[in-house]
């Protein structure tokens, strides 16, 4: 998290955000129970963010590749590794992943 683009806020938005697109939640219920509760459009513009910051980093990802500053395999290892998303790392594939993860960008900044 420390190194995203995303705001502590606006990843509590996406999480509530899937919800709704679930079903499971109102926008007016999400948006009451963020960690301080927004209204509506307050909530729908912080998603905006979310949304367009998730975009970002997806063109930002592409154009690495397009360059060769990142290798097609090394991001799959690194999205096989993060797994589909719905389950929690175990501490060891937490740590590869983390490796992993600066390894990457170590590459890509050097």
């Amino acid at each position: 998290m420390e190194e995203s683009a995303l705001t502590r806020r606006q990843l509590e938005t996406l999480r509530s955000y899937v919800r709704v697109s679930l079903g499971e939640l109102k926008f007016r219920e999400a948006a009451a129970g963020t960690t301080k509760a927004v209204t509506v459009g307050s909530y729908f513009r912080t998603l905006q963010q979310a949304k367009s910051h998730l975009r970002q980093s997806l063109v930002t990802l592409l154009i690495g590749l397009w360059l060769g500053l990142i290798k097609a395999e090394d991001v799959r290892r690194v999205l096989e590794l993060a797994g589909a998303g719905d389950r929690e790392l175990s501490d060891d594939e937490r740590e590869r992943f983390v490796s992993l993860l600066r390894a990457l960008i170590q590459r890509v900044v050097m």
